[in-house]
């Protein structure tokens, strides 16, 4: 039976406008967080919660509600996200005190955790073959574009609005999705008789929460702190009894079997890769070009640009590539290409032409995009249609685990080496002025406006040591991805994408009707 191709393929623009405001929601807050503490009286550790709320709700909710879509219906569970996702919006957009606003994001969280795995299962189990290598390519640069395009978007509405328009924006595309996805959305027929693996989904739940919020920490309170250390180790015990308890439940939550399947695996190894090497990107590059550059949010999104370009290019070329070289080839080469594009970012100093740095950052993107778009492709076509939601909230949950390290771990890398080369220079400082400039690039800016004429010289100094740390956290990626490249050419099967049966002359499969 011939599937209706335009139907299918409003349905993935549903699918890919959900997922562009969640991607959006991950930087967009960013540029905001001075508005809001000036607005809502927030400190800093309020000003922390408001970001970690957010990170901690995903990581906790993902897996159950990845299991339970399978069980009672993709499509119920993604309209009970999106309606979720919506009032949390406006919550937020009402919030009249630092706690609402946390409570807000936590909810937020929920709701973007809902939506995250179910997104690719949709498009995964909608379409076959080469389409399904193309639509996950359109998805992955939907997906990719809201981080990038985050300070953009939140920089041009910060100078006309107030902060509550970063959290109205979500509103009426949120309203489209969610109408789009009641319409064009095929139910999948689920399985009611699967018992819920609850003791699974309090274990996973304690273990992803726990090692999320200790590596948020760790920069911030030293990896040494008791409660880092405490989360760090309770991590690892509710993990280690979680997996005891998968081996033993007769429905498992999440099927450890997959991960004896070499390209569930490897894919899986790929996709965390380049999620860290996309979080070292987007965490150093946009303070570079603020702090460094001195363009302000506005200008920093634009620059971040070839970015997304080089995502639309890896999705425009994603089913030719397929034809020629197949998954295995297009996971390699979007490995080697992200590495060529971080090894140009670790060239950069303060007085770098853009050029080079869009460069860098095209290379990037391309593969990102092309990483992305093929490994989960792959990973969760090995699940089967059946436990998509599940398989892809797997995926995405290591992936937001592999995100949340990077940030934590690479944080830790940048401040060290920023702090390690200003200290020798501080010693003429009085100690507030010195902790200060320690803090950050731009308490260094702010302390070198208060010292008259040796104030240019400690904040070049400042601009230098901010450089040579990205260099560092760049020099860092690069390695992942270097390593990554040598671990798919050994390991990943050849057959890395699911195989695409033939395609008639109009380039479109013949494929089952869609389940949703």
């Amino acid at each position: 039976m011939r599937v209706h191709v335009d139907r299918r393929f409003w349905m993935l623009g549903a699918v890919c406008l959900a997922v562009l405001v969640l991607s959006l929601d991950f930087t967009v807050l960013n540029v905001a967080l001075p508005s809001i503490s000036s607005a809502l009286h927030a400190g800093t550790a309020d000003l922390q919660w408001i970001v970690d709320a957010y990170s901690l709700a995903i990581a906790g909710a993902m897996l159950p509600f990845g299991a339970l879509a399978d069980r009672v219906g993709r499509k119920k569970i993604m309209l009970v996200g999106l309606g979720l996702f919506f009032l949390a919006s406006v919550a937020a957009a009402l919030s009249e005190t630092a706690g609402q606003l946390i409570a807000a994001r936590a909810v937020l969280g929920v709701g973007s955790a809902i939506i995250l795995p179910l997104t690719p299962a949709l498009v995964i189990t909608t379409f076959s073959g080469r389409e399904r290598t193309r639509a996950m390519a359109v998805f992955t640069a939907a997906v990719g574009a809201g981080m990038p395009f985050g300070p953009l978007v939140g920089g041009a509405l910060l100078r006309h609005y107030s902060w509550s328009s970063v959290f109205w924006i979500n509103v009426p595309i949120l309203a489209i999705a969610f109408v789009a996805g009641l319409l064009l959305i095929d139910e999948s027929p689920g399985d009611p008789r699967r018992p819920l693996d609850i003791g699974g989904g309090v274990l996973a739940a304690v273990a992803t929460v726990a090692l999320v919020y200790g590596v948020i920490r760790g920069p911030e309170s030293g990896w040494s702190d008791g409660l880092t250390v405490t989360l760090l180790i309770g991590a690892v015990v509710a993990g280690a009894l979680f997996v005891a308890w998968e081996r033993r439940v007769a429905h498992p939550l999440m099927k450890l079997s997959l991960f004896a399947e070499p390209r569930f695996t490897w894919n899986t190894v790929a996709i965390m890769i380049v999620a860290f090497a996309l979080a070292g990107v987007i965490f150093v590059v946009p303070l570079y070009l603020q702090a460094v550059q001195g363009f302000d949010s506005l200008g920093t999104g634009l620059r971040i640009i070839p970015m997304m370009i080089g995502l639309l290019v890896a999705g425009a070329l994603a089913t030719s590539l397929d034809r020629t070289i197949g998954g295995r080839g297009i996971v390699l080469t979007g490995l080697v290409v992200l590495g060529g594009g971080l090894l140009l970012l670790t060239r950069v100093d303060q007085s770098t032409p853009y050029a080079w740095l869009a460069v860098g950052l095209s290379g990037c993107g391309f593969g990102v995009g092309a990483v992305m778009a093929t490994s989960l492709a792959a990973a969760v076509g090995t699940v089967g249609d059946d436990d998509a939601g599940s398989g892809s909230a797997v995926v995405n949950t290591l992936r937001q685990v592999g995100s949340a390290v990077a940030v934590a771990a690479l944080g830790s890398v940048l401040s060290g080496v920023y702090r390690r080369e200003l200290d020798p220079l501080l010693g003429g400082l009085p100690a507030a002025a010195a902790d200060t400039v320690r803090e950050s690039v731009f308490g260094a800016a702010a302390v070198a406006e208060t010292l008259g004429p040796s104030g240019p010289a400690l904040l070049r100094s400042a601009h230098q040591a901010y450089v040579d740390g990205m260099g560092v956290v760049m020099w860092c990626c690069f390695g992942l991805a270097v390593a990554g490249a040598v671990l798919c050419l050994a390991f990943l099967p050849r057959n890395g994408s699911p195989a695409a049966p033939a395609a008639d002359d109009a380039g479109l499969t013949t494929a089952a009707p869609s389940r949703g």
